[in-house]
Order: C-alpha cells, then sequence, then structure tokens
C-alpha cells in the first residue's frame, strides 16, 4: 500500500453506525422514530401470522362453534391487514425522508471538495476517496442510505429472534443451540468475503474513477471537437471496455466467493431443517405436543431459522456498508495542513508587502524529481515579475507556492517576513487575483462569473468597467441580453459559447474584479490572436497598475515590458534580470529569444515575398 494510501481513519462497525445515527438525529430526526415504527410492525405481523394456524386447528380440535372460528380467524387476519398496509405506508414515507439524508450527504461531500487544501486535491489517494465518498452517497441504495434499511431488518430479526425464543424455549433449548450454531456457521464465511472486499477495494476504485473519466469527457462539450476530430470515440471505447472488463473480473471473482458461501449456508439450512423437523414429528408421534402445536412450533423454527439467518446477512452488509462508509469519513477527516482558525491577520484593504522565498523546492507527491529546486526570490511590492521558460519548466508551480494553494517541500514563501503557513489561509487567497491555463467558469450570468456573486450583490459598474479594460465589453454589447446572458449550453438552451480567446477575456474580467493587490497571470495570452495579444501588452501596465504582477509566459518576447525576468530550467532559476540585461549576457535566455524571434522573421520575410508576388500578378493584369 502506497504511503498516502494509509491515510484513513479507522472505525468499528459500532462507531460507524452511531455515526450515521448521529447524522440522522441532527437532519432529519423524524426518520429514526419512522424507522423504531417499521420494526415493531415488522416483528408483529410474522407473530400474527404463526399463531393463526394453531389459533384454526385448536377451534377445530377443541369443537368451538362456525361463529367462533370465523370470529378468530377474521380478527386476526383483519390485525395482519391492518398492520400490513400501515406498514406499506410508513415504508413508502420513510423512503421519501431518506431523501433528505441524500443531499445531506451529498453536500457533505461537496463542501469537503470546496474547501478542502488545494494540495489534497492534487493527491491521487484523495481523489479516489473522493469519487468513492460520492458513490456512497449517490442514490437511495448507496451505503449511507442503504444503513437504514439494513439497521431496520437486523432490529426487525434481532427483536423477532427474541419472540420466538420465548415460543422456542418452552420446548428444549438444546434446538434453539442448534439452530443457532447451523445458522451462525454463514456469517463467519461472509465474513471472509468482508476481508477480501477491504483488501481489494483499490483496485476497485481505480477503475471506477477511469470510467467516470470517460463519462465526464464524452459529456463534455470542450472534449467534443477532439473526440470527433482525432476519432478518439473508438480509442475511447476501447478504453471503456478495458475498465469495464477489469471491473468485470473484479466482480467474477466476488461472485465467485458470494457464491461459495450461498453453497455452503444453502448446506448448512438443508441440515437445520431436516433434523428440527424429525424432532418434532418424533414428538407427535409420541404425543408429548398435540398437532396445533407442533403446526406452532413448525412455524416457530422456521421463523427462528429465518430469523437468526437474517441476523447473520444483515450483519454481513453492515459490515460492508461500514468498509464504504470508513471510505466516506476518511475522504470527510482527510487532514488539512493549511492554517483556517487563528494564524497571522490580514486586513480587508490590504495593499501587497514583499513575497519572499528562500531556499524553496517542491516536489509533487509520488514524483521522484523535484519540480523546483533551491528557488530564491523577493518579489517588491508593485513590481511586475515575469517567468518564462519551456514547458514543464516549474513555472505554474512557482507561482501556485506565491498565491499558497501548495507549501514547499523544503525551504520558506514568506509574505512580509512571516511564513506563509503562519496565515490564516483563506484570508491569505483575497490577496491574489489570477488567471490560471486551467479555468473554472459556473453555468450562470456573465456578470455572476465576473463578480464570482449572484447578481443580487454585484457591483454592475465594476462589472462593467472590469470587462471593458479586459477588452470583452464590445462582444458583450452584441449579445441580446448583454452581461445577463447566460453562459454555456450545457444547461441552458440559449446559452452563450465564447472562443479560446474571449474566455481568457473573460477569465482576465473576473481577476481585475476582485481587485486583489496581486495578480498573477498564467499564460493569459495563449489563446488571444495577434492583435489582441499586442492589446493586451498595451494594457498591462494599465491594468496591473499599483499592484504586484506575476506574469507567466513561454514567449520571451511578451515580457519584455516587465520590470524584471526570471527564466526557469528544470526547476532551477537559471537566469534573472531586465529583458534588456539577459539579451546583453547572450546566455539561455537570448538562445531562447533568437530562437523565437528568428522563427517570426522568416515567416515575416516569407509573407512579404507572396505580398510582393500578389501586387506584381496585379500589376500583370
Amino acid at each position: 500500500m502506497k504511503e498516502d494510501e494509509q491515510i484513513q481513519t479507522t472505525y468499528t462497525v459500532a462507531q460507524n453506525v452511531l455515526y450515521c445515527l448521529r447524522c440522522t438525529r441532527e437532519c432529519c430526526a423524524s426518520l429514526l422514530y419512522l424507522g423504531a415504527a417499521i420494526i415493531l410492525l415488522n416483528v408483529a405481523i410474522p407473530v400474527l401470522t404463526t399463531y393463526l394456524p394453531k389459533a384454526v386447528i385448536t377451534c377445530f380440535t377443541d369443537n368451538h362453534s362456525f361463529a367462533e372460528l370465523s370470529m378468530t380467524v377474521l380478527t386476526l387476519m383483519s390485525g395482519v391487514a391492518v398492520l400490513s398496509a400501515t406498514s406499506e405506508f410508513l415504508k413508502k414515507y420513510f423512503y421519501f425522508h431518506k431523501y433528505k439524508m441524500n443531499t445531506y450527504y451529498m453536500k457533505c461531500v461537496s463542501e469537503k471538495g470546496l474547501t478542502t487544501d488545494y494540495c489534497n486535491q492534487e493527491n491521487e489517494w484523495f481523489r479516489k476517496l473522493q469519487t468513492e465518498s460520492f458513490a456512497c452517497c449517490n442514490g437511495n441504495a448507496s451505503p449511507l442510505t442503504g444503513i437504514y434499511e439494513t439497521l431496520i431488518n437486523l432490529c426487525t430479526s434481532v427483536l423477532g429472534l427474541a419472540v420466538f425464543f420465548g415460543i422456542l424455549s418452552r420446548l428444549n433449548i438444546g434446538i434453539i443451540l442448534f439452530l443457532a450454531v447451523t445458522s451462525g456457521a454463514g456469517f463467519f464465511l461472509n465474513q471472509r468475503i468482508v476481508k477480501w472486499v477491504g483488501e481489494n477495494s483499490a483496485e476497485r476504485f481505480g477503475y471506477q474513477q477511469q470510467l467516470d473519466s470517460i463519462n465526464r469527457s464524452a459529456d463534455d462539450l470542450r472534449s467534443a471537437k477532439d473526440i470527433r476530430l482525432y476519432q478518439m470515440a473508438v480509442w475511447f471505447t476501447k478504453l471503456y471496455e478495458q475498465n469495464m472488463k477489469g471491473m468485470a473480473k473484479w466482480y467474477k471473482k466476488y461472485t465467485a466467493k458470494l457464491f461459495g458461501v450461498a453453497v455452503c449456508d444453502s448446506g448448512f439450512g438443508l441440515v437445520r431443517e431436516c433434523v428440527v423437523y424429525a424432532y418434532l414429528l418424533t414428538l407427535v408421534i409420541h404425543g408429548q405436543i398435540s398437532v396445533a402445536d407442533f403446526v406452532l412450533y413448525f412455524g416457530a423454527v422456521s421463523a427462528f431459522s429465518t430469523w437468526f439467518g437474517r441476523i447473520m446477512g444483515q450483519l454481513a452488509t453492515l459490515s460492508q456498508q461500514s468498509q464504504r462508509i470508513q471510505y466516506f469519513r476518511s475522504y470527510l477527516e482527510y487532514p488539512e495542513a493549511y492554517r483556517r482558525e487563528g494564524g497571522v491577520s490580514i486586513s480587508e484593504k490590504e495593499c501587497a508587502k514583499v513575497i519572499e522565498l528562500r531556499n524553496v523546492s517542491y516536489r509533487y507527491d509520488n514524483a521522484e524529481e523535484y519540480a523546483l529546486r533551491g528557488v530564491n526570490l523577493k518579489i517588491t511590492p508593485a513590481e511586475h515579475l515575469a517567468v518564462v521558460g519551456l514547458n514543464g519548466a516549474g513555472k505554474t508551480t512557482l507561482i501556485k507556492l506565491i498565491c499558497g494553494l501548495i507549501d514547499p517541500t523544503e525551504g520558506q514563501v514568506l509574505y512580509d517576513g512571516v511564513d506563509v503557513r503562519l496565515y490564516h489561509r483563506t484570508a491569505y487567497y483575497k490577496l491574489f487575483s489570477a488567471v490560471f491555463q486551467q479555468y473554472s467558469i459556473l453555468p450562470v450570468k456573465i456578470s455572476e462569473i465576473v463578480a464570482e456573486a449572484p447578481v443580487e450583490i454585484l457591483n454592475a459598474a465594476s462589472v462593467h468597467d472590469c470587462l471593458e479594460q479586459a477588452g470583452l465589453w464590445q462582444r458583450i454589447t452584441q449579445l441580446p441580453q448583454g452581461v445577463d446572458s447566460n453562459f454555456g449550453k450545457t444547461i441552458y438552451d440559449d446559452g452563450v459559447e465564447f472562443s479560446g480567446g474571449e474566455i481568457q477575456k473573460l477569465l482576465l474580467a473576473r481577476a481585475l474584479y476582485k481587485s486583489a493587490p496581486i495578480l498573477l497571470l498564467d499564460e493569459p495570452t495563449a489563446a488571444l490572436d495577434p492583435l489582441a495579444e499586442s492589446w493586451f501588452y498595451e494594457k498591462y501596465h494599465q491594468i496591473s497598475a499599483g499592484k504586484t504582477s506575476v506574469f507567466i509566459s513561454h514567449r520571451l518576447a511578451s515580457t519584455s515590458f516587465c520590470d524584471r525576468i526570471l527564466l526557469i530550467e528544470n526547476g532551477v532559476v537559471c537566469e534573472e534580470g531586465t529583458h534588456a540585461q539577459l539579451i546583453a549576457r547572450k546566455g539561455k535566455y537570448y538562445s531562447l529569444f533568437e530562437t523565437q524571434a528568428a522563427y517570426y522573421r522568416e515567416e515575416g520575410e516569407q509573407g512579404g515575398a507572396n505580398a510582393n508576388e500578389k501586387n506584381v500578378a496585379a500589376q500583370t493584369v
């Protein structure tokens, strides 16, 4: 087992049951009362049906009148009918209330995912627990809601067993012990299945995670173009089939074990029934019990075996459900490293202070190489810093370290001379506005996307100013509903779709609306056309005026307007200075710059030659 897979809470079955009951009491206490009522009804009905044949036979053997016989049967049957109808009504009402618990647990999972430390979201084991936790409470048959039926059935079986124990104890205590031993054997066989599931669950998680990922990609509009143009449907289908085969193999092993247990349990049941019924017949033959008593005990033995078998089965089911609930609780209780309470405070209108990285190194979980090594960097207030380098150099990792999304493996990140780990992390996040390569946009109104807030509380004038600064306002004015237009067609039929460049402008507007003192831009011009990119460079100083800004790009020509440039290569800051200084040194920055510049020069020369040819052709005509 990997080290991160050891980050898992361990609770007994009883502790997990009490946890679910506590949650139910807090969220929907009426569910507990409904469950208790159903348990009493579930026991009363079979007790009445067991006594019914004895009562009828007694009426015959004691020469009761037809009226007395009819009244006895009618009373007992009416009682059974009323109790059965009440039980069915309560079960349907219970099912409705279970939905509240489904919603409650789903909310817990969502809140954990939304608020957990970012480093947890990058952890493979955490994501597997997240997938399993959603499955654990998604649907009325899921473990966290299915446990109510299990507990009702278990309590019903225990109470029913007690009633029929009282009936059979008048017969022979040895019979009860024999029934208990033969019925209990199945429970211990089921425990082997529970153990196997626990030891092999990580394999099933992996297959499920892959299948969920493929399903999300198939439904994602952004993936639709690539899937069709690159004919990825066949590949996706093969991946899906591979994971389904893996899942099927896992369940085949599981089913084989279940079948073996079922065969053994059936064998014990056959022996149990034969021995007990032979014993009862012997008692009747020797006149030790009446025919009516034989019928009663016959039904009681069958009911006792059924109740006892159900107890063993429900305990096995409860054990399996508890195991999955344990994953759910492990997810909710997954350790949070960042400070959320107390810590160094930051005022609401904080101006940017000095950010410093002291001998910072960072390595991702399960990675052999460091993404960044030995970085020493000081960013002064209102400085415009550019970070350049080839793909995979460590630029985005540096950004995540600066804004506190991740903490360094070694070294310190300081803000105003204080280690970032000592700040209240949520308050620290308020210092930053960011545009990342991997973004998230909710399917809401455009104004709400910019403000990251509902229409009722956003500042419409600020939304307008930010969209204008980002160069998107003209496009917005062309929409029928303007800033009140819904974004995306995932939910809305009339939703607006933006191009890649327009989305980057929208993200920039969102960052500007937050008006934080530190601005982080991770490849903000990657999807812009040359004219829009040129416009952005001209507006950059206006956009970042008075702010500390960190601008990431792999296009070296785009960073010449920054105060200072860092060149990162293989996780190490290899050069630092202004654009002019780095060009003058004729080092790696110069080589990369010349390589990129040569491409554009060559492209420009070819474009000029084509233009001359067109002019000559026009004159000829």
